[in-house]
């Protein structure tokens, strides 16, 4: 009897330090931002979620690891261990994680910390990121980020967006500045933009609401619908779906569908793959190869190639 529980005993406990071990503990971690006029965080492994405060006069971080770790590592000054702050006193503010490396991982950090941060809403802010999940809201100042791998968010941001990206998801909603987005893979979902340029993209695209926008896209289909201006795309490949342009649209493609719905003047470099074109004040079709065009209610002049088929109604 006395075996069993024991048994029953060691069990228990071996559940609840497993429970524990596999939890993660929060740590705060607050830092003087009065005059600060950017703010640089380089950060590895884990989530970034960040947003702006206009009342705030201080970094204020909330900064999570596993468990796991602390045991590993001693809890005793672990944050000033693994995180360094520079520049306090300064306008220019720089926090920095450093985790060491392992081969196990590829040679990046050993182990994420994850922070949630509260900054002042009117710095500049850049961030440096290798991997994890990037959620940033509410900011008046310019944003700078390179981020490697993860999704990425933005919303309601008062100034520009510079954004760099290796790989993963992007969101972003209600950018009063210029957006410009480097992409090497993932999907994108846009609403709400100023002027947007993506300089290079592989992968969905779904713009709903710009000012203006000049997209260059590798491959996946594309989808813009209601630009207040002109909308300038190159593609390489995928299916363009474009609606309610009240400027110009140049759209230079090399294969997939084009479709196009209530548009200033349209102007196409096509390479294989129909086209579709309606209520536009005209269409003009500088090259292509093979397929057709159809166009629909088109004020003006439609224009083709020697040896395309027009289907004009």
């Amino acid at each position: 009897m006395r075996s069993k529980v024991l048994v029953a005993l060691a069990a228990m406990l071996l559940t609840a330090g497993a429970a524990f071990a596999a939890g993660r503990k929060t740590y705060p971690m607050n830092v003087p931002a009065a005059g600060v006029r950017t703010i640089t965080f380089k950060v590895q492994e884990g989530d970034f979620i960040l947003r702006g405060d206009p009342q705030a006069r201080e970094v204020r971080m909330n900064i999570s690891i596993d468990r796991t770790w602390i045991f590993k590592l001693g809890e005793q000054d672990i944050l000033k261990r693994l995180i360094t702050v520079t520049g306090e006193g300064s306008d220019e503010l720089t926090i920095v994680t450093d985790i060491p490396r392992a081969i196990s991982n590829w040679g990046r950090a050993q182990y994420p910390i994850d922070f949630e941060v509260v900054v002042p809403a009117g710095v500049r802010l850049v961030v440096e990121d290798t991997s994890g999940k990037i959620e940033l809201a509410d900011l008046k100042g310019d944003v700078r980020v390179r981020d490697g791998s993860g999704t990425f968010s933005a919303r309601g941001l008062a100034a520009n967006l510079d954004l760099e990206k290796e790989s993963g998801d992007i969101m972003i909603d209600d950018v009063l500045g210029d957006t410009r987005i480097t992409s090497r893979s993932g999907q994108m979902k846009l609403h709400r933009l100023n002027s947007l340029e993506i300089r290079e993209s592989d992968g969905n695209i779904d713009l709903r609401q710009a000012q203006t926008a000049r997209i260059h896209n590798r491959g996946g289909n594309l989808r813009a619908t209601e630009v207040s201006g002109d909308l300038d795309i190159e593609d390489d490949a995928g299916e363009i779906v474009v609606a309610d342009v009240k400027g110009a649209l140049d759209i230079h493609d090399t294969s997939g569908q084009i479709r196009v719905n209530r548009s200033g003047p349209v102007t196409i470099r096509d390479t294989s793959g129909d086209v579709r074109v309606e209520n536009a004040p005209e269409v003009r079709v500088l090259a292509k190869e093979s397929g057709q065009v159809k166009t629909h209610a088109i004020v003006g002049r439609v224009e083709v190639p020697p040896g395309i088929t027009v289907n004009r109604k």
